[in-house]
Protein backbone atom coordinates (compact mmCIF):
# COMPACT_ATOMS: atom_id res chain seq x y z
CA UNK A 1 0.00 0.00 0.00
CA UNK A 2 1.27 3.49 -0.72
CA UNK A 3 0.17 7.10 -0.78
CA UNK A 4 -0.10 8.84 -4.13
CA UNK A 5 0.06 12.62 -4.47
CA UNK A 6 -2.19 13.77 -7.27
CA UNK A 7 -1.52 16.90 -9.33
CA UNK A 8 -4.40 18.20 -11.40
CA UNK A 9 -4.17 20.79 -14.12
CA UNK A 10 -6.24 23.91 -13.46
CA UNK A 11 -7.78 23.29 -16.87
CA UNK A 12 -9.10 19.83 -15.85
CA UNK A 13 -12.43 20.36 -14.10
CA UNK A 14 -13.82 16.82 -14.28
CA UNK A 15 -15.31 15.37 -11.09
CA UNK A 16 -12.67 12.62 -11.04
CA UNK A 17 -9.80 15.09 -11.28
CA UNK A 18 -11.25 17.54 -8.76
CA UNK A 19 -11.98 14.84 -6.19
CA UNK A 20 -8.53 13.31 -6.54
CA UNK A 21 -6.98 16.72 -6.06
CA UNK A 22 -8.83 17.15 -2.78
CA UNK A 23 -7.98 13.78 -1.31
CA UNK A 24 -4.74 11.91 -0.68
CA UNK A 25 -5.34 8.62 -2.47
CA UNK A 26 -4.42 5.44 -0.63
CA UNK A 27 -4.02 2.83 -3.35
CA UNK A 28 -4.39 -0.86 -2.54
CA UNK A 29 -3.55 -1.76 -6.13
CA UNK A 30 -0.40 -0.88 -8.07
CA UNK A 31 -0.81 2.03 -10.47
CA UNK A 32 -0.70 -0.06 -13.65
CA UNK A 33 -3.25 -2.62 -12.42
CA UNK A 34 -5.54 0.11 -11.07
CA UNK A 35 -5.50 1.86 -14.43
CA UNK A 36 -6.14 -1.35 -16.37
CA UNK A 37 -8.95 -2.59 -14.10
CA UNK A 38 -10.71 0.79 -14.19
CA UNK A 39 -10.23 1.16 -17.94
CA UNK A 40 -11.48 -2.30 -18.84
CA UNK A 41 -14.53 -2.09 -16.60
CA UNK A 42 -15.33 1.44 -17.74
CA UNK A 43 -14.97 0.62 -21.43
CA UNK A 44 -17.07 -2.53 -21.09
CA UNK A 45 -19.95 -0.80 -19.28
CA UNK A 46 -19.94 2.20 -21.63
CA UNK A 47 -19.82 0.12 -24.81
CA UNK A 48 -22.62 -2.16 -23.66
CA UNK A 49 -24.74 0.83 -22.64
CA UNK A 50 -24.15 2.46 -26.03
CA UNK A 51 -25.13 -0.76 -27.80
CA UNK A 52 -28.32 -1.14 -25.74
CA UNK A 53 -29.42 2.51 -25.67
CA UNK A 54 -32.52 2.66 -27.85
CA UNK A 55 -34.59 5.21 -29.65
CA UNK A 56 -38.27 5.90 -29.04
CA UNK A 57 -40.84 3.86 -30.96
CA UNK A 58 -44.51 4.85 -30.77
CA UNK A 59 -43.79 7.08 -27.80
CA UNK A 60 -41.87 4.52 -25.70
CA UNK A 61 -38.28 3.31 -25.53
CA UNK A 62 -37.69 0.26 -27.71
CA UNK A 63 -35.53 -1.18 -24.92
CA UNK A 64 -36.65 -0.30 -21.40
CA UNK A 65 -34.27 0.69 -18.59
CA UNK A 66 -34.88 -2.57 -16.70
CA UNK A 67 -33.94 -4.59 -19.78
CA UNK A 68 -30.78 -2.54 -20.34
CA UNK A 69 -29.65 -3.14 -16.75
CA UNK A 70 -30.36 -6.87 -16.90
CA UNK A 71 -28.68 -7.39 -20.26
CA UNK A 72 -25.74 -5.17 -19.31
CA UNK A 73 -25.01 -7.28 -16.21
CA UNK A 74 -25.23 -10.56 -18.14
CA UNK A 75 -23.05 -9.27 -20.95
CA UNK A 76 -20.45 -7.98 -18.49
CA UNK A 77 -20.00 -11.58 -17.35
CA UNK A 78 -19.56 -12.71 -20.95
CA UNK A 79 -17.15 -9.89 -21.77
CA UNK A 80 -14.98 -9.60 -18.66
CA UNK A 81 -14.91 -13.07 -17.07
CA UNK A 82 -11.36 -14.41 -17.30
CA UNK A 83 -9.93 -11.13 -18.65
CA UNK A 84 -6.50 -10.05 -17.44
CA UNK A 85 -6.08 -6.48 -16.14
CA UNK A 86 -2.59 -5.70 -14.97
CA UNK A 87 -1.68 -8.23 -12.27
CA UNK A 88 -5.32 -9.24 -11.73
CA UNK A 89 -7.91 -11.42 -13.46
CA UNK A 90 -11.64 -10.68 -13.55
CA UNK A 91 -13.91 -13.47 -12.28
CA UNK A 92 -17.47 -12.35 -12.98
CA UNK A 93 -20.90 -13.69 -12.03
CA UNK A 94 -24.17 -12.02 -13.04
CA UNK A 95 -27.71 -12.89 -11.98
CA UNK A 96 -31.12 -11.26 -12.37
CA UNK A 97 -34.48 -11.48 -10.65
CA UNK A 98 -37.10 -12.62 -13.20
CA UNK A 99 -40.05 -11.02 -11.40
CA UNK A 100 -40.63 -7.51 -12.77
CA UNK A 101 -44.15 -7.16 -11.39
CA UNK A 102 -45.45 -4.42 -9.09
CA UNK A 103 -43.94 -6.11 -6.00
CA UNK A 104 -40.59 -7.01 -7.52
CA UNK A 105 -37.44 -6.69 -5.39
CA UNK A 106 -36.40 -3.49 -7.17
CA UNK A 107 -39.77 -1.90 -6.32
CA UNK A 108 -39.37 -2.88 -2.68
CA UNK A 109 -35.88 -1.48 -2.32
CA UNK A 110 -34.95 0.93 -5.08
CA UNK A 111 -31.85 -0.63 -6.66
CA UNK A 112 -31.67 -1.74 -10.28
CA UNK A 113 -28.16 -3.16 -9.93
CA UNK A 114 -26.18 -4.46 -6.98
CA UNK A 115 -22.46 -4.31 -7.76
CA UNK A 116 -20.25 -6.59 -5.69
CA UNK A 117 -16.46 -6.13 -5.82
CA UNK A 118 -13.84 -8.30 -4.10
CA UNK A 119 -10.14 -7.48 -4.32
CA UNK A 120 -7.70 -10.32 -3.69
CA UNK A 121 -4.65 -9.92 -1.43
CA UNK A 122 -3.66 -8.99 2.16
CA UNK A 123 -4.88 -5.42 1.63
CA UNK A 124 -7.96 -6.53 -0.28
CA UNK A 125 -11.61 -5.85 0.42
CA UNK A 126 -15.17 -7.02 -0.21
CA UNK A 127 -17.68 -4.27 -1.06
CA UNK A 128 -21.25 -3.82 -2.21
CA UNK A 129 -22.80 -0.89 -4.09
CA UNK A 130 -26.47 -0.20 -4.80
CA UNK A 131 -27.17 1.45 -8.14
CA UNK A 132 -30.32 3.07 -9.51
CA UNK A 133 -30.18 3.27 -13.32
CA UNK A 134 -32.17 5.64 -15.55
CA UNK A 135 -32.36 6.81 -19.14
CA UNK A 136 -31.14 10.39 -19.52
CA UNK A 137 -34.48 11.30 -21.07
CA UNK A 138 -36.62 9.53 -18.50
CA UNK A 139 -35.71 10.84 -15.04
CA UNK A 140 -38.39 11.69 -12.49
CA UNK A 141 -36.61 13.79 -9.87
CA UNK A 142 -38.92 12.92 -7.00
CA UNK A 143 -38.92 9.21 -7.83
CA UNK A 144 -35.12 9.09 -8.16
CA UNK A 145 -34.58 10.98 -4.89
CA UNK A 146 -36.87 8.52 -3.11
CA UNK A 147 -35.03 5.52 -4.57
CA UNK A 148 -31.66 6.96 -3.52
CA UNK A 149 -32.97 7.60 -0.01
CA UNK A 150 -34.02 3.96 0.28
CA UNK A 151 -30.58 2.81 -0.83
CA UNK A 152 -28.83 5.14 1.61
CA UNK A 153 -30.93 3.86 4.50
CA UNK A 154 -29.36 0.46 3.93
CA UNK A 155 -25.90 1.09 2.46
CA UNK A 156 -25.12 4.73 3.33
CA UNK A 157 -23.83 7.35 0.90
CA UNK A 158 -20.68 5.45 0.00
CA UNK A 159 -22.75 2.45 -1.08
CA UNK A 160 -25.42 4.29 -3.10
CA UNK A 161 -25.00 5.60 -6.65
CA UNK A 162 -26.98 6.51 -9.78
CA UNK A 163 -26.11 5.51 -13.33
CA UNK A 164 -27.61 7.56 -16.16
CA UNK A 165 -27.72 5.80 -19.54
CA UNK A 166 -26.85 8.18 -22.38
CA UNK A 167 -26.10 7.70 -26.10
CA UNK A 168 -22.40 8.10 -25.26
CA UNK A 169 -22.24 5.70 -22.31
CA UNK A 170 -22.93 5.89 -18.57
CA UNK A 171 -22.73 8.95 -16.33
CA UNK A 172 -22.27 8.28 -12.61
CA UNK A 173 -23.68 10.43 -9.80
CA UNK A 174 -23.24 9.98 -6.07
CA UNK A 175 -26.06 9.91 -3.54
CA UNK A 176 -24.80 13.25 -2.21
CA UNK A 177 -25.14 14.81 -5.66
CA UNK A 178 -28.73 13.57 -5.95
CA UNK A 179 -29.50 14.99 -2.50
CA UNK A 180 -28.09 18.38 -3.47
CA UNK A 181 -29.96 18.70 -6.75
CA UNK A 182 -32.48 21.49 -7.07
CA UNK A 183 -35.34 22.00 -9.52
CA UNK A 184 -32.81 22.25 -12.36
CA UNK A 185 -31.80 18.68 -11.51
CA UNK A 186 -28.64 17.59 -13.38
CA UNK A 187 -27.70 21.06 -14.56
CA UNK A 188 -24.48 22.17 -12.92
CA UNK A 189 -23.70 18.67 -11.61
CA UNK A 190 -20.45 17.12 -12.83
CA UNK A 191 -20.74 13.40 -13.43
CA UNK A 192 -18.06 10.74 -13.20
CA UNK A 193 -17.30 8.17 -15.84
CA UNK A 194 -17.59 4.49 -14.94
CA UNK A 195 -13.81 4.33 -15.28
CA UNK A 196 -13.43 7.11 -12.71
CA UNK A 197 -16.06 5.49 -10.48
CA UNK A 198 -14.15 2.18 -10.66
CA UNK A 199 -11.00 3.96 -9.51
CA UNK A 200 -12.94 5.33 -6.53
CA UNK A 201 -13.90 1.78 -5.55
CA UNK A 202 -10.30 0.59 -5.76
CA UNK A 203 -9.14 3.59 -3.73
CA UNK A 204 -11.71 2.75 -1.03
CA UNK A 205 -13.75 5.95 -1.42
CA UNK A 206 -16.79 4.13 -2.86
CA UNK A 207 -18.58 1.00 -1.73
CA UNK A 208 -19.95 -0.44 1.51
CA UNK A 209 -17.83 -3.10 3.22
CA UNK A 210 -20.90 -4.16 5.22
CA UNK A 211 -22.46 -5.39 1.97
CA UNK A 212 -19.45 -7.16 0.49
CA UNK A 213 -19.49 -10.87 -0.31
CA UNK A 214 -16.59 -12.50 1.57
CA UNK A 215 -13.95 -13.80 -0.83
CA UNK A 216 -13.57 -16.82 1.45
CA UNK A 217 -17.07 -18.12 0.63
CA UNK A 218 -16.53 -21.59 -0.92
CA UNK A 219 -19.52 -21.48 -3.28
CA UNK A 220 -19.34 -18.02 -4.84
CA UNK A 221 -22.31 -18.42 -7.16
CA UNK A 222 -24.54 -19.53 -4.28
CA UNK A 223 -23.33 -16.59 -2.18
CA UNK A 224 -24.07 -14.19 -5.05
CA UNK A 225 -27.64 -15.51 -5.31
CA UNK A 226 -28.11 -15.10 -1.55
CA UNK A 227 -26.78 -11.54 -1.65
CA UNK A 228 -29.12 -10.65 -4.51
CA UNK A 229 -32.08 -11.77 -2.41
CA UNK A 230 -30.83 -9.88 0.66
CA UNK A 231 -30.14 -6.71 -1.33
CA UNK A 232 -33.61 -6.82 -2.95
CA UNK A 233 -32.12 -5.53 -6.17
CA UNK A 234 -33.23 -6.47 -9.66
CA UNK A 235 -29.76 -7.55 -10.84
CA UNK A 236 -26.36 -8.34 -9.42
CA UNK A 237 -22.94 -8.36 -11.03
CA UNK A 238 -20.14 -9.78 -8.90
CA UNK A 239 -16.54 -8.88 -9.73
CA UNK A 240 -13.72 -10.83 -8.12
CA UNK A 241 -10.31 -9.37 -8.86
CA UNK A 242 -7.92 -12.25 -8.36
CA UNK A 243 -4.19 -11.59 -8.08
CA UNK A 244 -2.55 -13.72 -10.75
CA UNK A 245 0.87 -12.10 -11.09
CA UNK A 246 3.29 -10.84 -8.51
CA UNK A 247 4.91 -7.43 -8.82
Amino acid sequence: MYQAKIHVSRHDTSADALQSALEGVTQLVDRHSRREISRRLGEAVDQLAIDLYSGIVDGVSAIQEAEISSRLCQRLEDKLDGMQAGDYTFNVIAQSVPDRGPRSMEKLFGADIFLSVSLDGPDGFDKGIFIQAKYDRNVDQSELADAVKKMQNTAGRCGSYVWIYTPGGVKVFSAKQIEDMNDKFFRGQVSRSVEGFSGRILDCFAGSRDWGIPASDPDRRKSVAARLRKARAANIVDLQLQKTREL
